[in-house]
């Protein structure tokens, strides 16, 4: 008799607790309709807690044309996330003692692009990955954008050197190396070059064998995924309609090297996160190195992660991508031992601000319900 009392305790207080949670995730399901209502294609999102466990859930469309849904297993280009994922293997190879974040980068690059970089004797491993070595960033050279927004350029007759020589050798600086953080992705391309040197087949196989053996099977590195299907759409003309721009945005996440060519589901870019934070990819060593932030009392950036005080609760830790056709966020509250990621087929790079101003109201609301749960 007492047993079946105690049962009957537990199961009251229980069942209540694991119909909220339903009712919270039915919650955010709404908020990801609703974003699709206000202009995004479509969105995937995976969202782990130790109260609930994995939910996922996605909305719209992965090809509109096709009317074809947006499911958990759609892979999309993850854009400036894939900032996260060459971090890491660079720190695979400072494990192997291949390299030092320290050492200066004219150790392992060539003269010829030393020379022309602005302070190039100065620049340590460290500054390419913390955004601190004061070379401006040849993705927003306004030049590049409208030749390949036009047409006038496609990237497959343009070399990374090409895109140095041309956009960032001979730039002013924005500060001496160490000096400040300004996000450049010229320091990830960079790190790229840097592994390519240090590795027996090149950065590029490098990154997708470590993929492999971290066993994701989801994700690719500047290869657009076989059985994908996904479309991509944007709005470059800025007049709040999309229009489909697949081909570009496969085009430059499949030529971007160490600052973007990651292809993921949202599910295992947040499982990466996950097992990053937790040891199971990097050892301690080269974990706290790469989580250690510039700034202690005022963080902007790690070695490959964002450390964000910006949300309303507490810190997290992560990366944000934004392309022309592709949009990616992923967070790890370490405190409450959270995650939380999200892709979109929206790009909101070059768009409306309508579009930008859709997708970040339903990625706050998430957080926010994430955290009344």
């Amino acid at each position: 008799m007492k047993k079946f009392i105690v049962i009957i305790i537990i199961g009251c207080l229980y069942y209540p607790s694991l119909s909220q949670s339903k009712a919270n995730f039915r919650k955010i399901q709404k908020y990801l309709d609703q974003a699709v209502e206000d202009g995004i294609s479509g969105v995937q999102v995976y969202i782990k807690t130790p109260k609930t466990g994995v939910w996922q859930g996605t909305a719209g469309y992965a090809d509109k044309e096709k009317k074809e849904l947006f499911n958990k297993d759609h892979m999309s280009s993850l854009a400036s996330v894939g900032k996260t994922y060459n971090a890491v293997a660079l720190f695979t190879l400072v494990e192997k003692g291949k390299i030092s974040i320290h050492h200066p980068i004219k150790k392992y690059l060539s003269e010829s692009i030393i020379d022309n970089l602005p302070n190039g004797d100065e620049i340590t491993v460290r500054h390419l990955l913390n955004h601190s070595s004061g070379l401006v960033n040849y993705e927003t050279d306004s030049v590049l954008n409208a030749l390949y927004l036009s047409g006038k350029l496609k990237l497959d007759t343009l070399s990374h050197v090409g895109a140095l020589e041309r956009y960032v050798f001979g730039k002013e600086p924005h500060g001496e190396p160490g000096e400040k953080h300004r996000y450049s992705s010229t320091g990830y391309m960079l790190n790229a070059m840097i592994m390519d040197e240090l590795t027996e087949d090149g950065h590029t196989q490098y990154l997708r064998d470590l993929i492999s053996n971290w066993g994701f099977e989801n994700t690719y590195y500047r290869e657009t995924p076989p059985q994908n299907g996904i479309r991509y759409y944007g709005d470059l003309d800025q007049d709040g309609v999309q229009e489909d721009i697949t081909d570009k945005t496969l085009e430059t996440t499949n030529w971007f090297i160490g600052d973007d060519g990651i292809y993921a589901t949202a599910e295992e870019m947040g499982q990466f996160l996950e097992r990053l934070w937790n040891g199971d990819i990097l050892g301690e060593d080269a974990l706290k190195q790469m989580m250690t932030w510039d700034d202690e009392k005022d963080p902007d950036y790690g070695q490959g992660v964002f450390p964000d005080k910006s949300f309303p609760y507490k810190f997290t830790v992560g990366h944000s991508g934004r392309g022309i056709g592709s949009t990616a966020d992923v967070y790890y509250f370490p405190k409450q031992e959270i995650t939380v990621a999200i892709v979109s087929n929206t790009g909101l790079r070059a768009a409306n601000p309508k579009f930008r101003k859709a997708y970040l109201k339903m990625r706050n609301r998430i957080v926010k319900k994430l955290f009344l749960f």
